[in-house]
């Protein structure tokens, strides 16, 4: 942190040099005319600064002689605000009454002002004070309306420049209310506006506000340090941050109104109040604000050329007459304000720049959206169809032991010698119904997880070898080869009855779909941390498109020969295997046999 304020004060110095330098070479370029030279204008619009006025010590007064070649030459004095009259021939030429800093007065300079022998005008300055540096100078009568109209166009150029851009931030600040530095800066610019109307009012004689822009510089110096901070939220210490509050700010300003009067009137030019601004626009610069050194370079600009004047008579330089003109028409705010208004532009843009990206990011996502409702809607109606299909087969296969049974009790009464002989129908028809109802029952509990699974070690092989003696049955009856190879014994965590399930619906599964003669072949082994269990059958084989259905509940490969099966055996082994962390693969060749490898994570030996 602090190499960030030792590279932003490096900056600000850097600026402030530059700023100070080039202002002062502008300044030195202009003409000045030393008393007692002959005044020959290089042309008629050449504004002359006074310089090495001569001191008399018997009437201890400055003198300025001005020595011209030709007396009928019309000349003009042009002068600001000075401290005390002026007197040519002891008749005052230049008043001092009528304060305003913002005011140009011309007095025209005929042959009657002049020595007619000597071709020579003594101005007498009723000060103590060496007026080097004051805001006196000579021109032509046509070079003084010329400097003139350029000092007005200037002031109505900063006038009308304040006054836009403080309607700007009202008009940004009434249609967005939570930027609140908006409010703030057209209150500032909407301040200087003020100062310079009443600047105009006061030189068209209404006295009666002299009391507010007299404070006007003060004021607008002081709101130079709270935009600074508004601009990037910054807080002040403790309990001075109540200041940058609205009360806070009326506050600081009518106290400053009665502190101002007791200031002498050699210590109001409030240059030390811009190093405030500078201070907290050099903090906001150390905190990485966005702005903050396009805000920072305006206020050293206005810095740099306000120090010109301030310190002109430590280095003894006259003020020329444009930065005299700059300074009345309040043109040195105007850099600092339109580098406020930069950055509000740059805010608002990149505001519009993320409205436009999640406008953008909005838009395709609800396209995303749109497209997972047109899926989900799609799946929602595929399962309603499979459910529809799955509760078709049950009734289907629940009616049909259900109407044998009722065949077998009707031929019963009639024929009650046959009893023997429907028994063992009715036996077969009662077991497959009762095996289909648990098969269901279970395969409801397993998707809402209510099966709570017995978790233990496990022994896969004696568990593999223990199924598949089991299903000998089954296979013999069919004429279906059964065997079993135990390559890697291993032990896994779970429940045994339910993974007897899962392994059993396999091998029974298999038996079912391979023609007399045929075989499966189960095969045990393991591979890093998990054991992989394959049934291998030489059976018909599964279609590609039946692959990703065969683990749906009562589904059956279509085109293949009805069997004894519910049809939720594949269903209730993957449920029981992935919640065991495992998983079940395939792999089918039509006419060939397929393959279901069931995975199923082992315990370390």
């Amino acid at each position: 942190m602090k190499k960030n304020y030792i590279k932003t004060v490096a900056v600000f110095l850097f600026m402030i040099i530059i700023t100070f330098s080039l202002c002062v070479i502008i300044n030195d370029s202009f003409s000045t005319l030393k008393s007692g030279q002959v005044f020959s204008p290089e042309n008629e619009n050449t504004m002359y600064s006074l310089s090495g006025y001569r001191w008399d010590s018997i009437t201890r007064k400055y003198y300025f002689d001005i020595v011209v070649e030709d007396i009928n030459q019309p000349l003009s004095l042009i002068y600001g605000f000075i401290p005390e009259d002026i007197y040519a021939n002891g008749k005052v030429v230049a008043h001092s009454a009528n304060f305003n800093l913002s005011n140009f007065s011309s007095v025209a300079i005929d042959s009657s002002f002049f020595n007619k022998e000597t071709n020579t005008l003594n101005l007498e300055f009723d000060s103590k004070e060496n007026p080097y540096n004051q805001s006196v100078y000579i021109t032509t009568a046509n070079g003084a309306a010329h400097a003139l109209s350029t000092y007005y166009m200037t002031f109505a150029f900063n006038l009308g420049m304040t006054f836009l851009m403080s309607l700007y931030g009202w008009s940004l600040y009434f249609n967005k209310r939570t930027e609140k530095y908006l409010l703030w800066f057209s209150i500032y610019t909407g301040a200087l506006t003020l100062w310079s109307l009443g600047s105009l009012a006061l030189g068209a004689g209404w006295d009666f506000i002299k009391p507010l822009v007299s404070h006007a510089y003060g004021w607008c110096a002081l709101l130079d340090i709270i935009i600074s901070c508004k601009m990037f939220n910054t807080k002040l210490p403790g309990h001075f941050d109540r200041l940058l509050s609205r009360g806070g700010v009326i506050f600081l300003l009518l106290a400053w109104a009665v502190v101002e009067t007791f200031l002498p009137k050699t210590f109001r030019d409030y240059y030390f109040l811009f190093f405030f601004s500078i201070a907290a626009l050099i903090y906001a610069c150390a905190q990485h604000r966005k702005g903050a050194y396009m805000l920072l370079a305006g206020q050293t600009i206005s810095l740099g050329m306000r120090l010109v004047i301030t310190v002109s008579p430590v280095m003894k330089n006259q003020i020329s007459y444009l930065l005299r003109v700059m300074r009345y028409s309040k043109l040195f705010n105007l850099p600092f304000a339109v580098c406020c208004m930069l950055l509000i532009n740059s805010l608002f843009a990149e505001k519009f720049s993320e409205s436009e990206a999640l406008a953008e990011k909005l838009e395709q996502t609800n396209q995303e959206l749109e497209t997972k409702v047109l899926e989900r809607t799609s799946a929602l109606k595929n399962q309603q169809r499979q459910k529809n299909t799955f509760m078709m087969n049950v009734f289907h296969d629940l009616r049909t032991p259900l109407f044998i049974l009722r065949g077998c009790t009707e031929r019963i009464k009639s024929f009650p010698h046959q009893l023997q002989h429907e028994l063992p129908v009715m036996e077969e028809r009662l077991d497959f119904t009762q095996h289909l109802v648990d098969d269901l029952f279970l395969m409801a509990k397993l998707e809402d997880r209510q099966v709570i699974l017995e978790t233990e070690r496990v022994p896969l092989g004696s568990l593999v070898s223990k199924v598949t003696k089991a299903c000998l049955v089954v296979s013999e009856k069919k004429d279906v080869a059964l065997k079993y190879t135990i390559i890697d014994d291993c032990i896994t965590w779970g429940d045994e009855f339910r993974l007897e399930q899962a392994f059993q619906n396999l091998i029974t599964n298999a038996i079912y779909y391979t023609r007399p003669g045929g075989s499966v072949c189960v095969e045990l082994k393991s591979y890093g941390s998990m054991a992989f269990i394959s049934v291998t059958d030489t059976g018909v084989g599964i279609l590609p498109e039946d692959l990703d259905k065969i683990f749906d509940r009562y589904y059956r490969v279509s085109g293949k020969d009805k069997h004894q099966s519910s049809g939720l055996g594949l269903a209730i082994a993957q449920e029981i295997i992935q919640q065991h962390n495992g998983k079940i693969t395939v792999k089918s060749n039509i006419g060939k046999g397929t393959v279901f490898t069931l995975q199923l994570p082992v315990i370390p030996q």
